[in-house]
């Protein structure tokens, strides 16, 4: 997995460059196996759920190898990942009691702004003269709120039936 292999290359090995590139090769597979995936109709709800998991680990293992080197601040990462904890755990809830929740767009936004207030943050500058870790920092709290507003969001719509054929990305059922 990458996320360890990022953490450590930060932390270790001391390379946020190698790391910044760590991540974005990172982020780029999980964008081609969805692509894949949607393409060649092979979506699944373990895979859905697996894909989702697999994103929160890598960018939360992230978050924190930023805070313990001092490229973030502590309160983000750990609001942050307390947040996915949160996430987590509603998830597994819904799958207890045979719902999910669909990907809203206001939530891709969100993960759009974490994405790149990481990639930011990872990279550290300089570069044109711009503080940087204050940029990756201010992405990463729009990041923040947007998930709280997405919550509300979600609570709003509801879970679909785990059956729910708009949960596999079926818009006709």
């Amino acid at each position: 997995m990458f996320g360890p292999a990022c953490a450590a290359t930060l932390i270790v090995l001391g390379d946020n460059r190698l790391a910044f590139w760590l991540f974005l090769a990172a982020i780029c597979t999980d964008l081609l196996d969805g692509f894949a995936a949607r393409s060649l109709g092979v979506i699944s709800p373990t895979g859905k759920w697996l894909d989702g998991l697999a994103d929160k680990i890598l960018t939360d293992v992230i978050w924190v190898a930023l805070a313990s080197i001092g490229f973030c601040p502590w309160w983000l990462a750990l609001l942050i990942v307390a947040r996915d904890v949160a996430v987590i755990l509603a998830w597994i809830w819904a799958l207890k009691v045979g719902k999910r929740w669909e990907a809203s767009a206001l939530g891709q936004t969100m993960v759009a702004f974490e994405g790149t207030a990481l990639c930011v943050l990872l990279f550290h500058g300089p570069w044109i003269g711009i503080h940087w870790p204050t940029v990756g920092t201010a992405l990463g709290t729009i990041s923040l709120v947007l998930s709280l507003l997405s919550v509300v969001d979600y609570v709003r719509v509801g879970p679909l039936d785990a059956d729910d054929p708009r949960w596999l990305g079926d818009a006709s059922g």
